[in-house]
C-alpha cells in the first residue's frame, strides 16, 4: 500500500467515526419518541434532532425510531430494549414527556447506568426532582402548565364576550438543572400548583368543558389548577373537567367532546390526543355553535379553532438539545 493511500485510508475513517450519525458499533445519543400524532412530542422531537445535527454534528444521533408509549411502564420496558441493543455505546439520552420519563430514569436505575448515561427529560415530577438532585438525571425541561390551563380558559372567556384573542398564545420553556432547581422561579415551577376540589359558582354564565389528554398525569392535575383560577376569578364560570385516564385513547378523548357538544357547553378548551383525528370533532363542536381553544398541542386545521395557547415545543426539544449536549461536554459549532 502507497503511503499517500495508507493516509486517504485514514483520513476517510477519521471522516467516518466524527460525522457518520448511527453507523454500527458507534457510540452516542438516543431519542426515545412518545406516540404517533401528538403534535406536542412530535416538535420536541424535531426541536431536539434539528439542534443537534445543525449545531452539534459531531454527536452521532444511534437510535431515534424508537416510541415509548403513554405510560412509564411502557417506557420502561422500551428504554431497558434500547440500552440493552446498545449495551455500552449510549452516552445520552432524551425522553420527551414525563411518563417516559419515569421510564427512563426506572431502566437506566435498573441497568446500573444511572449517573453514567447523560439523561435530559421533559417535565418534571418529585421523583425526577429527586433524581436530578441525586445525579442521575441532568436537565428538566420545564413548561407552565397552571399557566397554560389560566390562559386557555382567558382565551375562551374573552372570545366569548366578544374580544379579539390571539391565534397563538406562547406560555414559556425552560431548563431545570441541579445547579439551578432552587431558584424561585424554577422552584415554582419544578413542583407546580395542582387542583383542589371547589364549589362551582352560584350564578353561572358560562359552562366550560376543559378536556385534557389524561387524567393520571402530573402535568394534567396542574392544568387543572390554573383552568379553576382562571373560572373563580371571572366568577360567573363552570369548568367542567372531564378527559380519558389514559394519553393512549384518542376514541374516549373524541367521545368526550361528543358528550359535552350534546350538553350544549358555552366553549371547549382541548389538548388534542392526535393532530387529525380531532379535526372532525371540533369541527363538528364548531358548527354547532361551540368555540374551541386548545392548548399543549397543536391541529392539523387551525381553521377550526379560536386559539392555540401552549409551550413553543419545538424550542421546548432544541433546550433539550443544548442541555444535552452541554452535558457531554459537547461544543456548539461555530
Amino acid at each position: 500500500m502507497t503511503r499517500r493511500r495508507a493516509v486517504w485510508l485514514v483520513l476517510f475513517g477519521l471522516v467516518v467515526a466524527g460525522c457518520g450519525k448511527g453507523q454500527p458499533g458507534s457510540t452516542g445519543v438516543v431519542l426515545l419518541r412518545y406516540n404517533a400524532g401528538s403534535e406536542s412530542t412530535e416538535q420536541r422531537e424535531k426541536g431536539f434532532l434539528d439542534t443537534l445535527s445543525r449545531d452539534y454534528p459531531r454527536i452521532n444521533v444511534i437510535s431515534s425510531d424508537q416510541y415509548a408509549g403513554t405510560t412509564p411502564e411502557l417506557a420502561l420496558d422500551k428504554a431497558t430494549d434500547v440500552l440493552n441493543k446498545y449495551e455500552g455505546r449510549v452516552t445520552g439520552m432524551f425522553a420527551v414527556c414525563e411518563p417516559n420519563a419515569q421510564g427512563l430514569l426506572g431502566a437506566l436505575e435498573n441497568t446500573g447506568l444511572s449517573g453514567k448515561v447523560k439523561a435530559v427529560v421533559f417535565d418534571p415530577s418529585p421523583s425526577l426532582i429527586k433524581a436530578m438532585s441525586d445525579g442521575k438525571i441532568h436537565g428538566i425541561v420545564l413548561q407552565d402548565p397552571v399557566t397554560m390551563g389560566y390562559l386557555g380558559v382567558k382565551t375562551m372567556l374573552a372570545h366569548l364576550d366578544g374580544q379579539k384573542v390571539e391565534k397563538r398564545v406562547v406560555t414559556g420553556e425552560h431548563v431545570a438543572t441541579a445547579e439551578n432547581m432552587n431558584d424561585p422561579e424554577i422552584k415554582k415551577l419544578l413542583s407546580p400548583e395542582q387542583f383542589a376540589e371547589s364549589e362551582p359558582p352560584a350564578n353561572v354564565k358560562y359552562r366550560i368543558a376543559v378536556i385534557p389528554k389524561g387524567t393520571t398525569h402530573e402535568f394534567w392535575k396542574s392544568v387543572h389548577a390554573g383552568a379553576a383560577k382562571a373560572a373563580k376569578e371571572a366568577g360567573n364560570v363552570e369548568i367542567l373537567w372531564k378527559g380519558p385516564l389514559q394519553e393512549n385513547d384518542g376514541e374516549g378523548q373524541i367521545n368526550v367532546v361528543q358528550e359535552f357538544i350534546t350538553k350544549k357547553v358555552n366553549g371547549i378548551v382541548i389538548a388534542p390526543l392526535d393532530s387529525q383525528a380531532l379535526i372532525a370533532p371540533i369541527r363538528d363542536a364548531k358548527e354547532h355553535g361551540i368555540p374551541t381553544v386548545i392548548f399543549d398541542s397543536a391541529l392539523g386545521d387551525e381553521s377550526v379553532i379560536v386559539s392555540y395557547v401552549a409551550t413553543d415545543n419545538f424550542n421546548g426539544g432544541a433546550l433539550a438539545a443544548k442541555r444535552l449536549a452541554e452535558s457531554l461536554g459537547a461544543k456548539a459549532k461555530p
